[in-house]
C-alpha cells in the first residue's frame, strides 16, 4: 500500500488532471496508478481526480465547455479506477498496456 498523500501531493495532481486532460497512459506517474489499485474502491481524492480529468478531457474532445450529468461522470470513475488498477498490474508485471497510447481520462472503448 502507498504512503498517504499529502494535501499538497493530492492539489498537484489534481491539477495536473485539469491541465493535462489529454495524458496518455504510459505518461501517468505510478503513484496514481498505486493508489487506484490500493482500495477496493476509489477513495474521495481518486474520485476527484478522475471527475477532474474527466470533465476536461470531455470539453478537450467537445472544443469547449460541457455540461457532463453526474451519472456519467460516475460511471467514467468507476472505469477510469479499474483501467488504473490494470495499468498497474500491468506495470507490476513488466507488461506493456494495449492501453499506452490511449489517453488516461478517455473513457471511450471502455463500456
Amino acid at each position: 500500500m502507498p504512503e498517504p498523500m499529502d494535501d499538497e501531493a493530492q492539489a498537484q495532481f489534481l491539477k495536473m488532471a485539469e491541465e493535462q486532460p489529454d495524458i496518455l497512459c504510459a505518461d501517468v506517474p505510478d503513484v496514481i496508478l498505486e493508489f487506484a489499485s490500493a482500495e477496493a474502491e476509489p477513495t474521495p481524492f481518486m474520485e476527484e481526480f478522475f471527475s477532474t480529468g474527466y470533465s476536461e478531457w470531455m470539453n478537450l474532445k467537445h472544443g469547449r465547455r460541457i455540461n457532463i450529468p453526474q451519472n456519467l461522470i460516475d460511471r467514467a470513475i468507476l472505469v477510469l479506477w479499474n483501467r488504473a488498477g490494470q495499468l498497474n498490474t500491468e506495470r507490476l508485471l513488466g507488461h506493456t498496456s494495449p492501453d499506452a497510447n490511449k489517453p488516461f481520462f478517455s473513457d471511450d472503448d471502455l463500456y
